[in-house]
């Protein structure tokens, strides 16, 4: 396109939202996802895995569908999933991985959906087209202050990496029965690859949606009559967001749909260039008595300028933090106990609170002590076992928060395996990413040349070279992979510790960065490494 801070451009968007009194959802598609990550349509997908079924069959989606023409993809899905799934238990092809995921066939989730999750959970971002690149930094700058939530029916991790720490509910089952509060989340609708038996995709996936959209649709009508939403990443006559959309006018009277008129804005993709976006009223009309819905449909070959209106336009504080506050305010309300992140002060004259002033403040108190712990307090759990930290908050809430103010680096096996075992699912992707899996993503260039140079065959010798404790824990990666032990290392970094309180918190630098680094190490090999 031309300049991509282009004025009329900017001026046709800031006119389209300037109505608007909330920020908006995104409701996001496919579209999305193939354009920064190169992932395939339903087609393309299911040729994929069809080709896995017959691989020297060039027309091996064809064996699936040319029988009728009017099937749907879910119902080609079904078929490809039956074959596919004889396939992948007997063919030594999948020796691998049947022998990685038995437990999970074992608990009744189809090969094909694992499969299916693994694909989409490898994919990773374009790195070729630098348009595409600025494009994606301008959106995640969006996520940060300028967008409320978001509805997806994707399956990959795009989002939970652009809008980092929003949290994620994944399936109608789990959104429908948690408590959300409509701000930094992100609803995975049709399910998650890192959940696979979350994951809608067959004719008995869709079915089984269908039938409770219903009660989706009465959970996000406070969203759509909030909230702007604007459609981005799908066709206008997609399925998906007609149901959606269909179970949604089901609630409404015709005068309330009306209501909605420019709040819903389509953002649909043109593969050719325009000179100006394309902008026009689009109306959806559900057929008998359900009424129908206007919207504005806009028509854009350049997603930047678009993303840039939206950068525009953002809340004055935090959106992860706004959540927080109303998260807690709300167990307040319904418990009457106040969570270790929120302090009440009594007003023992009720009849003076018309003429209060209350001033809320965002943040962490000083001296609160237990939601958001200090790096160091993470340190010492990990060996001395003495944090008294609430899990899910600590994982879903505190760690994304610390990892952004320590450079990425923080002992996260512990936590990660304690929250999985408890909640039975993975830890948000703005932690896990930060969870190193090998020796050498804990050591720095110096070390790593150390360590081909000298090593330790047993902690007795690393001792004896350096008989001061100091200089043991400046050393002990140089032990050799058999020495470097749980055993090893756990005792003595306990008595260390035990022995010296402060070391943690020292003004000594050094020892500071040497002790993080391998309690780290530790916590890998104790939580991580298998």
């Amino acid at each position: 396109m031309m300049n991509n801070e282009n004025k009329e451009v900017r001026a046709i968007y800031s006119e389209l939202m300037k109505k608007f009194d909330h920020l908006p959802f995104l409701f996001v598609g496919s579209g999305i996802s193939r354009r920064y990550m190169g992932l395939p349509d339903w087609e393309s997908l299911l040729r994929y895995f069809a080709e896995k079924v017959y691989p020297k069959n060039p027309l091996a989606l064809e064996v699936f569908s040319s029988s009728d023409v009017n099937l749907k993809w879910q119902e080609v899905a079904s078929r490809i999933e039956k074959e596919f799934n004889h396939v992948w238990l007997t063919d030594k092809l999948f020796e691998e991985t049947r022998e990685e995921y038995k437990d999970l066939v074992r608990q009744g989730i189809s090969p094909f959906k694992i499969e299916l999750a693994m694909f989409f959970k490898s994919a990773k971002k374009q790195k070729d087209n630098l348009h595409l690149i600025d494009e994606l930094a301008c959106l995640i700058n969006v996520g940060k202050r300028s967008v409320a939530g978001i509805i997806t029916t994707n399956y990959d991790l795009l989002l939970e990496d652009v809008f980092s720490g929003y949290n994620v509910f994944v399936g109608q089952e789990q959104l429908l029965f948690s408590e959300t509060q409509g701000i930094a989340e992100i609803y995975k609708i049709h399910g998650c690859c890192n959940h696979p038996d979350s994951i809608v995709i067959n004719e008995n996936d869709y079915e089984e949606f269908n039938r409770k959209n219903a009660y989706l649709a009465a959970k996000l009508l406070t969203v759509f009559v909030e909230h702007p939403i604007i459609f981005i990443g799908y066709s206008l006559n997609d399925p998906n967001v007609l149901e959606i959309l269909k179970a949604i006018a089901d609630c409404l009277t015709q005068d309330n749909l009306s209501k909605l008129k420019n709040r819903f804005i389509f953002v649909e993709y043109s593969a050719e260039p325009l000179d100006n976006p394309q902008v026009q009223s689009h109306t959806i009309n559900f057929g008998g008595n359900m009424g129908s819905l206007e919207m504005m449909r806009i028509k854009i070959h350049d997603y930047l300028p678009f993303y840039s209106e939206l950068l525009s336009r953002k809340y004055h504080y935090n959106p992860k933090m706004l959540r927080q506050l109303k998260r807690d305010i709300y167990q307040l309300i319904t418990t009457n106990e106040p969570v270790d992140s929120f302090q009440i002060v009594d007003i023992e004259d009720d009849e003076q609170l018309i003429n209060l002033e209350t001033v809320v403040g965002i943040g962490v108190a000083a001296d609160s002590g237990h939601h958001i712990p200090k790096a160091e307090d993470l340190y010492a759990d990990i060996i001395l076992d003495n944090g008294d930290f609430d899990l899910k908050s600590l994982v879903e809430e505190a760690l994304g928060y610390l990892l952004k103010h320590c450079s990425g680096s923080l002992p996260l096996h512990k936590y990660l395996e304690a929250y999985f075992d408890r909640y039975k699912k993975v830890a948000p992707i703005n932690v896990t990413q930060y969870a190193k899996n090998t020796l050498e993503g804990f050591l720095n260039q110096s070390l790593i040349r150390k360590r081909k140079q000298e090593q330790f065959t047993s902690f007795d010798n690393l001792k004896q070279k350096y008989p001061q404790d100091e200089k043991i824990i400046e050393n002990i990666p140089l032990l050799t992979d058999e020495a470097l032990t749980v055993e090893n290392i756990g005792g003595f970094l306990k008595n260390y510790l035990n022995k010296n309180k402060i070391a943690l918190n020292g003004t000594n630098q050094s020892l500071k960065t040497n002790l993080k680094r391998v309690i780290k190490i530790y916590d890998w090999l104790k939580y991580g490494k298998n």
